[in-house]
């Protein structure tokens, strides 16, 4: 083989090595995540009602309040959002008792309060959206900017109204 060639291959054996290389720790950063989210799916799937999954994400405000939000559709084909409460260990509770269903047309949707958030803020930019637990409600977490500050908001999941005051983050 040439002397050019042989640099050629080497290099893209070298490039391969190192995508290899990142995508096995990208994996290994990731596993505990997504074996969270699973175990999270199947709760609600096995509890919760759910048939098929469209979005989760990782709800924590306090070590009382870790939950996985999954949302979908249920044996009817009806949207509804699974609350799974999860302990510190990053473990679902057990049982039926930790999986909390309601049908999405019983509360606020997304983009209800979205817009909602925009009438009740306006000018402020939504940082993070979510479902979770908040003082024994569920509820919506909005995290945003407004006047160079970053707050906290709760809003209710049933009706939308807030649920206390907002919470100032102090600046960085």
């Amino acid at each position: 083989m040439k002397k050019k060639t042989k640099w050629i291959l080497l290099s893209i054996s070298g490039f391969l090595l190192i995508l290899l290389f990142i995508q096995i720790y990208y994996s290994n950063v990731m596993s505990g995540k997504w074996s969270e989210e699973n175990a999270a799916i199947k709760a609600a799937q096995q509890y919760g009602g759910l048939m098929k999954k469209d979005k989760t994400y990782k709800s924590v405000w306090d070590k009382d309040s870790i939950y996985w939000v999954v949302t979908g559709k249920d044996t009817e084909n009806q949207d509804i959002i699974v609350w799974v409460k999860f302990t510190e260990e990053n473990k679902p509770l057990d049982g039926a008792k930790a999986v909390h269903s309601e049908p999405l047309s019983g509360g606020m949707s997304e983009a209800q309060m979205r817009n909602q958030i925009k009438s009740d803020l306006p000018g402020s930019v939504i940082e993070r959206l979510v479902l979770g637990m908040y003082e024994g409600e569920y509820a919506w977490h909005l995290s945003y900017h407004q006047n160079n500050e970053t707050k906290y908001r709760f809003y209710r999941f049933q009706d939308g109204s807030q649920i206390g005051e907002d919470i100032i983050l102090p600046n960085q």
